[in-house]
């Protein structure tokens, strides 16, 4: 009776949320029997297992079945109308009349029917547990065909585990957030019941639902790629991709969205297997044939097909895809011919209805006959350049080639398109084509285009900055550009290439020449252009109207290529394009074609090419200029750049110049140790004088144009960039801080510019008036240090009385011997003269110490004893200290009566005075006990530096538990323990000056480890005090 109790409150307490009563063991055996029929019956990870049926049921769209019928393997129809046997389980049933909990069912629901303003986030396992809930208890049939595929979609988006988008992504999907587990196995379970479950109730499968399914099946072949070598991986493997590609194919004609395509072609490519690589090629040419317009992401899996696996691929499948290229260009031709018509336009366009602006190079033209391949043919962009770009494809691709000649092209625009991805493999596909196989005029220049084109590609930009580094693969360039040419010699004997393409073949001919360093090819190609009559009257056919202007870009390259051949020669490039043409907008283009093709790489000739235009007396494009000072601000010298700036800055505009100054000041800290720097700077104060004489420069520059004119001062150009500060400042008057002057002075007068100091001063006078007395004294004082007295009398009547007095005082030991004062004689003066001065005077810390230094330690103590009840505590400590310092460092009393001396001092000061001793007095304390050497040993010192490391100075790597030194604990400390400090520290004032006394007593006793240890405690925490200051600056 318990047992029977127990168990039918467990079922009523919602074990399982059927609240009616039945025995807890029968309710095991059933959830038992469930939980078994569910997995045994589960479906494939593959997909769904769908099978055409001979024979078919009625579909049943008529409502959802009852839950007590017993369905088996129900006849249904897909999207496409194709009858479909099911090998799905049934649904779970539940006892009849059972009283079924709704609440995961309702959950689901509301989740699935929200509408835009819901917020209901679900993160991706409470979602799983109620379609598992709703699904034990039988309750997926309530929803419908849309909840379902909504399921669908957003457990296939978490089953791949990338929320990126795709094509048939729910909206529902940003409503699922929380961390996901990448493992397919995780929701592929689920997007595969789902779907089962359409199908069992008579649903049809949409296009997002199979998206989704080979997308899961996709997902499950890439942890069996690797294992491919496995017999069970490779038949596992083949039911996947089978599966995969039977929901490609229903999806494929209606959705042309790359996220459908590239996955599942992707995949076929990853298997490396040539079942499934001939496959992939029968796959993308009905893509080609079908699609209008081919996604660069899908343009990709094909090059890759091509690139790997096109030396393998069956003859078949090489000519089911060139056949799809040509089926491809017939009908964009016919499109593009229909539209033409349809608006009135003439149906044959004549070649010559428009001019072009830009340099036609053969990038371009290969870029264009790749786009004909690929893309839709708009008549709004198509190139007067169209008629024989259809007419060179159509000989190409032409059936009645030979398919070797149609393979190799189409290999070479996929060599083109693919680099750089291939320029490691590049240059060795190009040494391999078969170049003697193709023997037609079309295929031939079609080869030479696109060589040149993917060599062109190949050639890092950096191999053109140096002339003298080696460029890799150099002679197998040039071997292949030499067997272009001799393809090219065909070609323009038959003359059936336009004037305009063979100008552009030709200047890639030069500048790849020119890279390779072949002068004899050079040679070659300018007979060449001599045979073509290419520089003279069009002899081409010609499609432009302007003849004239067709070779520009070819005679630019031409010059090019003698500027890196011969060097920057002015007479040379003037004498050939004079030779050429004597027109002269001609020529300035030209010119403005040379310099901009030079601005991105060789800045050197950039700035050699403007020399020679400056010397021809032409005014080239602002193009080119700008193209050139964007250049400089990432490369190049730094003389070149302000070379540039100073030349050609009526050029540039305004924030040119700006962001071109900004660069030179940026980079000069870099270069300012090089020997040639002097004459840099020398550049430098001229540019920036001539740049910013009549306006003031931006105020985001002003740091670096401080940082610049400093090292200017450093490098011997004081006297230019005071003259610069001081006509910046003529405009804007406070455009520097006062931070920037204090900087000034000093750099001027630790370089002993005397002169130029004292013009800062009247600059400074007028515009910062609160730091000029300061200022005034700082130089004042350097002038007299270095026996500049007669800068120091030029403003001495501009002095106050103590900088007079302490002026005359540093003089005094100045003088030559014969006529210097003993100190103890000028002291006199000074102690009747500190009785008057004010103890917030600058000087009165500096006359003290003198005096101290003099001896007078008895006046010393009278003038503290008369400033102590007026000056602050701070003040007090300061004066105090120095007061200490000087008594400790009498040459008597020693030892251990000077030590004494010294503590009944501070007694005294403290009763008396209101001294309050701080860490500056422990270390005069401490200096007194060290040089008592036979008092304090090197134990003794050990216990006293271990003292100081538990009172909480920095430890370096040790600690107050870790002490450095293992010695007995100190025994009198001599008041040192009575002096109530506190918790700062400062490094420099503190810490730096205490250990250095420390290191220095331990080697003076022998003690070197001690010394070593010390030493690098305090390397340790110098480096922290640097990183908190560099930190806190940057803050």
């Amino acid at each position: 009776m318990l047992r029977w109790s127990l168990s039918t409150v467990r079922t009523r307490g919602g074990l399982d949320g059927v609240s009616h009563h039945r025995f807890f063991r029968s309710f095991t055996a059933q959830n038992r029997q469930t939980n078994r029929f569910l997995h045994a019956k589960a479906p494939s990870p593959a997909g769904l297992a769908i099978e055409p049926a001979g024979s078919c049921s009625p579909d049943r769209t008529t409502g959802v079945p009852h839950l007590d019928t017993q369905p088996t393997a129900p006849h249904t129809r897909d999207s496409n109308g194709k009858h479909l046997t099911v090998k799905e389980g049934r649904v779970p049933r539940l006892p009849y009349n059972a009283q079924v909990d709704t609440v995961a069912i309702d959950a689901l629901r509301s989740f699935l029917l929200q509408g835009p303003e819901d917020i209901h986030i679900y993160p991706p396992n409470k979602l799983r547990r109620l379609y598992r809930s709703a699904e034990w208890r039988g309750q997926l049939g309530q929803l419908d065909s849309s909840m379902l595929s909504t399921l669908i979609s957003i457990f296939g988006s978490l089953c791949i585990g990338s929320r990126e988008r795709c094509a048939y992504d729910s909206p529902l999907l940003s409503r699922v957030q929380g961390e996901v587990v990448v493992d397919h196995r995780g929701y592929a379970p689920f997007v595969l019941n789902a779907a089962s479950l359409k199908v069992q109730l008579g649903m049809v499968l949409t296009d997002s639902d199979r998206f989704w399914l080979m997308r899961v099946a996709l997902a499950a072949t890439g942890v069996l790629v690797s294992d491919s070598c496995d017999k069970v991986s490779r038949k596992k493997l083949a039911v996947l991709i089978n599966r995969a590609r039977i929901h490609y194919y229903a999806i494929r004609s209606h959705s042309f969205h790359p996220g459908v395509h590239v996955p599942y072609l992707q995949a076929l490519l990853d298997t490396r297997d040539p079942r499934y690589v001939e496959i992939l090629a029968k796959d993308m040419s009905y893509m080609l044939r079908t699609h209008r317009s081919c996604h660069p992401k899908t343009l990709q899996v094909f090059y890759q097909l091509i690139l790997k696996h096109g030396t393998t691929l069956s003859r078949r499948s090489r000519e089911v895809i060139v056949s799809s290229l040509c089926i491809r260009l017939q009908r964009a031709h016919h499109t593009c011919h229909s539209e033409l018509q349809s608006e009135g336009g003439s149906a044959t366009p004549g070649i010559d209805t428009s001019c072009y602006d830009h340099p036609l190079d053969v990038s371009w033209v290969a870029r264009y006959l790749s786009t004909f391949l690929f893309q839709p043919l708009d008549r709004r962009s198509l190139h007067h350049h169209r008629s024989w770009f259809m007419e060179e494809l159509f000989t190409v691709f032409s059936p009645s080639q030979e398919l070797s000649q149609r393979w190799m092209a189409l290999t070479l625009v996929t060599l083109f398109q693919s680099c750089p991805s291939v320029a490691i493999i590049g240059s060795a596909s190009l040494d391999d084509l078969p170049l003697e196989q193709l023997q037609s005029h079309g295929t031939a220049c079609w080869q030479v285009i696109f060589g040149l084109a993917t060599l062109e590609k190949l050639v890092k930009p950096s191999a053109l900055s140096s002339t003298e580094r080696a460029l890799p693969g150099r002679d197998s360039i040039r071997d292949i550009l030499c067997a272009l040419y001799e393809k090219w010699l065909q070609v323009v004997n038959a003359r059936t290439v336009p004037r305009d393409v063979a100008c552009a073949v030709m200047a890639s001919f030069f500048k790849l020449a020119s890279i390779v360093h072949d002068p004899s090819l050079v040679e070659g190609c300018l007979a060449l252009c001599d045979l073509g009559a290419l520089w003279g009257p069009a002899s081409f056919k010609s499609l432009t109207k302007h003849h004239n202007h067709s070779n520009t870009f070819m005679t630019a390259q031409y010059l090019l290529a003698l500027l890196r051949l011969h060097g920057p020669n002015a007479d040379m490039v003037l004498r050939t394009i004079d030779a050429i043409s004597t027109n002269v907008h001609w020529q300035r283009g030209v010119l403005s074609t040379v310099v901009r093709e030079l601005a991105s790489t060789e800045l050197e000739l950039a700035l050699a090419a403007l020399d020679i235009v400056k010397k021809a007396g032409m005014a080239i494009d602002s193009g080119p200029i700008d193209v050139l000072a964007t250049s400089f601000t990432r490369g190049g010298t730094l003389e070149q750049a302000v070379r540039f700036l100073k030349d050609w800055k009526s050029q540039l505009s305004q924030e040119q110049r700006d962001m071109l100054m900004g660069a030179i000041a940026f980079r000069i800290h870099d270069v300012k140790l090089v020997r040639s720097f002097p004459r840099t700077s020398a550049l430098v104060v001229d540019a920036i004088a001539g740049l910013y004489d009549s306006q003031s420069p931006p105020t985001h520059l002003r740091k670096r144009l401080e940082g610049m004119l400093l090292i200017c001062c450093q490098h011997g150009r004081a006297q230019e960039a005071v003259d610069v500060v001081f006509g910046i400042t003529r405009n804007t008057p406070k455009y520097f801080i006062p931070s920037f002057w204090h900087g000034l002075c000093r750099t001027l007068l630790r370089h002993r510019q005397f002169k130029s100091a004292v013009k800062v001063l009247t600059v400074v006078k007028s515009v910062y008036p609160s730091i000029s007395r300061q200022l005034l004294n700082m130089v004042a004082n350097a002038a007299i240090r270095a026996r500049a007295t007669r800068v120091a009398e030029g403003f001495h009547d501009q002095l106050n009385r103590s900088t007079k007095l302490y002026l005359w005082y540093r003089a005094q030991f100045n003088l030559p011997s014969e006529r210097r004062i003993p100190r103890n004689i000028t002291s006199l003066k000074l102690s009747s003269f500190l009785c008057d001065l004010s103890h917030k005077d600058p000087t009165f810390e500096y006359l003290f110490g003198e005096l101290l230094e003099a001896g007078r330690v008895g006046a010393a103590k009278r003038i503290f004893a008369r400033v102590a009840p007026i000056a602050s505590s701070s003040r007090r400590t300061v004066l105090g200290n120095l007061l200490l310092h000087g008594v400790s460092t009498q040459p008597t009393p020693r030892n251990g009566r000077r030590l004494r001396k010294l503590l009944s001092l501070i007694e005294e000061l403290a009763r008396r005075h209101g001294f309050q001793p701080d860490r500056v007095t422990v270390n005069i304390i401490v200096k007194a006990m060290i040089n008592w050497r036979t008092m304090f040993d090197n134990v003794r010192l050990r216990a006293l530096f271990n003292h100081f490391i538990r009172v909480g100075y920095p430890p370096g790597d040790y600690s107050s538990q870790n002490l450095p030194f293992g010695s007995p604990p100190a025994g009198r400390l001599f008041m040192i323990g009575e002096i109530r400090l506190s918790s700062h520290v400062d490094f420099e004032r503190h810490v730096k000056p205490l250990y250095r006394m420390f290191v220095k007593a331990f080697y003076a006793r022998g003690d070197v480890e001690a010394a070593r240890r010390v030493a690098e405690i305090l390397s340790v925490e110098g480096g922290r005090y640097r990183y908190a200051s560099a930190k806190e600056r940057k803050t």
